[in-house]
């Protein structure tokens, strides 16, 4: 929460900096790009702004060092840097004419970038870098400090170019709100601006809105109702955990009414007794402070680096113990000792010396002690419920997620990540001759089964949608074409992926660029776009620039769950690679061979080096790594919830044997009189059994009715979460009645063990 949501952005004045999206009513989003014309509209129109840059986020190749990589970039327009208030720590930031047609190339680096691939030399200011071919001028380098987002720690930055097509978004804009303007004031400005702009231009702004958000919330919004979900989850744990120190602080309080009474006696005011036990329970507090902060220094190490590495959240890389995060501890830790340490302080205390010192300790105190220690057993009880509650249905969500066919088989495939730099492969013919060179290399080496490239490979986090229009059939709206995801693959592909052919044929190598187009399309898209009829043979035209391509379908597949295990099949519809129109850079490689996938991966990335050094290769992974980082979040979270849940069990299996042990301690003389009186000792385990049981059946009852509506939360997390699940709700109800069981049993049978002269000798 510290790293991620609570600590301050490494910019000037960050509390007035806010990202601005575009939003379409149409599919519901929020979060869209917009047009050069439509962010400089906006720049130059509005009254609530200091400042307004765009930005938006291209990966381009990098040569340097005897080889090619794909780094991440940002084009950026100028005054950017001044907007978000952070200078470059060296050179100079862009000049308004460098964004200009036919300017010199400049670029800046990030500092990572700088350190890694320049060995942090202040002499490259000044010298080239060859940007997508293309000679770049290094201006400056930001501070280490400077990151907008999760992932671009080695990335550079490029002048924006101006693109006069309103239609064409691509955009991002940050702005900078005027003194004492507020976000919901900045909100009705651009409300405003977004009504004149559907107005002036209806094509391309009907329907289209705006959405301003504080730039801290927009950089991690993706992680915030994740981060507050655990800090929940983490706060129900620790009332648990206090409530179960409340009860043995009760339970201590009662065996020393004794001595607290002779302190009365001799003097002590009751405010000094609450002192004493208010100072007893703050050390105790203090204590467990000090060492979950050792605690919390390992895990946050075991966690934190693992989730960097995947997960593209802001600051996820930078979690540590800092100041605030010390303080924070000791506050909890004192207001944890004071809050819960007064009960039994204000309870103890309170006892009636005469009847402390005449009765031995078996005050009216004593008497009310164990039903409070059994109402914060029943709470405990029911806040664990909730929590095993949540973690069984994220367990069960997580079960069927893992457990759901994805349409492929993922054993023995390896999957290696390509970029085609452009402009070399913008024309057809280069892409072919690479893609054929790469696929006779590979599929030459020992033990390779099969061979195919693939634009989106499934659940790999990449999706393309197309319009097209179908010959002899209306557009489903005015101005409106049919969409559907796209796809490009070569021949084999599905045969590899072990995708199955329901009708017709896959690719072949006879579809070449000189044969007439041919499209596979799968079973989603077959009853969309054709319902009733068999697809073979029909039609659609796919607009290419002016003109449009006319493709024939020839073979319909299995449908395949592409974008995630928890999202249904998309209608999906796939070009042959040697005849796709548009220059898909994006492409992976797919290689099914025998046993595991990894040993082959350095033999097909030296062969595709081979086939063209200067394509640089961002990863290869193994289809059964992809398929299970897909589900990263759900496993996360279900892990994270199971371990609290598992420690509320244990908890409050701890705090009902603390109770009916101290029960058992304080009714040994009533015990003892039942064996004398002729009890057995199953009748004496029953008594003592029944009241623990009781005890976890209304909390349990209890549980139920706050984990019905915490359960329904879980649905933001985990999409295939089904909340309120009546088997889940006894399964776990029946593990903390097991639970409880154990712990009350154990007592039990000791009491059944008393013996009845030494149990009234001790009275």
């Amino acid at each position: 929460m510290n790293a991620v949501l609570l600590r301050p952005l490494p910019f000037r004045d960050p509390g007035r900096l806010v990202l601005i999206y575009a939003t379409d009513a149409a599919r519901g989003d929020r979060y869209d790009v917009t047009s050069f014309p439509a962010f400089a509209d906006w720049r130059e129109l509005n009254r609530s702004f200091e400042s307004m840059a765009a930005f938006a986020n291209r990966s381009l190749t990098v040569a340097g060092g005897g080889r090619t990589i794909l780094s991440p970039g940002k084009r950026v327009s100028p005054g950017f840097f001044d907007v978000v208030g952070v200078q470059p720590s060296i050179g100079r930031a862009f000049r308004a004419d460098e964004q200009q047609p036919g300017a010199a190339h400049v670029v800046i680096l990030s500092d990572a970038f700088w350190r890694r691939h320049l060995a942090a030399d202040a002499a490259a200011i000044g010298t080239t870098l060859r940007i997508d071919d293309e000679p770049y001028t290094i201006v400056g380098v930001m501070p280490s400090s400077f990151h907008l987002e999760g992932a671009d720690l080695e990335t550079f930055y490029l002048p924006l170019s101006i693109d006069t097509n309103r239609g064409h978004g691509f955009l991002r804009i940050v702005a900078r709100l005027r003194p004492g303007v507020s976000v919901a004031a900045a909100q009705r400005d651009m409300d405003r601006m977004a009504a004149w702009q559907a107005q002036i231009y209806p094509r391309q702004h009907s329907g289209v809105g705006t959405h301003v958000l504080a730039l801290a919330d927009g950089l991690a919004r993706d992680a915030r109702f994740g981060l507050y979900t655990m800090l929940g989850v983490v706060a129900l744990v620790l009332l648990i955990a206090c409530a179960n120190v409340a009860g043995l602080l009760l339970a201590r309080g009662t065996s020393r009414q004794r001595e607290l009474a002779v302190r009365a006696a001799l003097g002590a005011s009751r405010a000094r007794l609450v002192r004493q036990l208010m100072t007893e329970s703050v050390l105790l507090a203090g204590g467990g402070g000090l060492l979950g902060l050792v605690v919390a220094q390992w895990t946050t190490q075991l966690l934190g680096r693992p989730l960097a590495a995947q997960a593209r959240t802001l600051r996820l890389d930078d979690v540590h113990i800092d100041a605030s995060v010390l303080a924070f501890t000791v506050l909890v830790s004192l207001l944890t000792g004071v809050l819960f340490g007064a009960l039994p302080a204000f309870a103890a205390a309170s006892t009636d010396v005469n009847d402390a010192l005449r009765d031995g300790g078996h005050s009216s105190t004593s008497m009310r002690a164990p039903r409070l220690q059994s109402a914060l057993v029943v709470a405990e009880t029911a806040l664990a419920l909730v929590l095993l509650a949540g973690a069984g249905t994220l367990l069960k969500a997580f079960v069927t997620l893992r457990t759901t066919p994805p349409g492929f088989e993922a054993s023995q495939v390896l999957a290696v990540d390509l970029f085609l730099p452009q402009p070399r492969f913008a024309q057809r013919p280069a892409r072919a001759r690479f893609v054929q060179d790469a696929l006779a290399r590979v599929t030459a080496l020992p033990g390779i089964r099969s061979a195919a490239f693939v634009a989106d490979l499934p659940l790999g986090g990449g999706t393309d949608s197309q319009g097209f229009h179908i010959p002899g059939r209306p557009d489903p709206a005015p101005g409106k074409s049919f969409t559907s995801g796209f796809n490009i693959a070569t021949a084999g592909y599905f045969a590899l992926m072990r995708i199955p052919l329901r009708a017709g044929r896959e690719f072949t190598e006879h579809d070449g660029a000189d044969a007439p187009p041919v499209l596979v399309i799968n079973e989603t898209a077959a009853r969309r776009f054709w319902p009733g009829e068999s697809p073979l043979g029909k039609q659609i035209d796919l607009p290419i620039d002016r003109t449009s391509m006319r493709l024939t379908v020839v073979g319909v597949t299995g449908d395949v769950r592409h974008v995630g295990l928890g999202t249904p099949p998309r209608a999906e519809m796939f070009v042959n690679y040697l005849q796709a129109p548009l220059p898909w850079p994006w492409l992976v490689l797919a290689v099914r061979a025998p046993g595991d996938p990894a040993l082959i991966t350095d033999a097909v990335t030296a062969s595709l080096r081979d086939a063209d050094p200067d394509v640089p290769i961002q990863r290869a992974s193994t289809l059964e790594e992809i398929v299970s980082r897909s589900i990263l979040e759900p496993r996360l979270y279900t892990f994270l919830l199971g371990a609290f849940a598992a420690l509320a069990v244990l908890l409050a299996g701890v705090g009902l044997y603390g109770l009916v042990s101290y029960t058992v301690a304080q009714r040994t003389h009533e015990l003892g009189v039942r064996v004398a009186l002729g009890a057995s000792r199953p009748e004496i385990i029953r008594l003592v059994l029944g009241r623990g049981v009781w005890l976890i059946g209304i909390g349990a009852a209890l549980g139920v009715a706050a984990a019905l509506a915490a359960t329904r939360v879980l649905v933001a997390l985990v999409r295939t979460v089904e909340p309120n699940d009546p088997a889940t709700f006894a399964l776990v109800t029946t593990v903390l009645a097991l639970a409880a069981v154990v712990a009350s049993y154990l007592p039990a049978r000791r009491a059944a063990g008393i013996d009845p002269l030494v149990a009234l000798r001790t009275e």
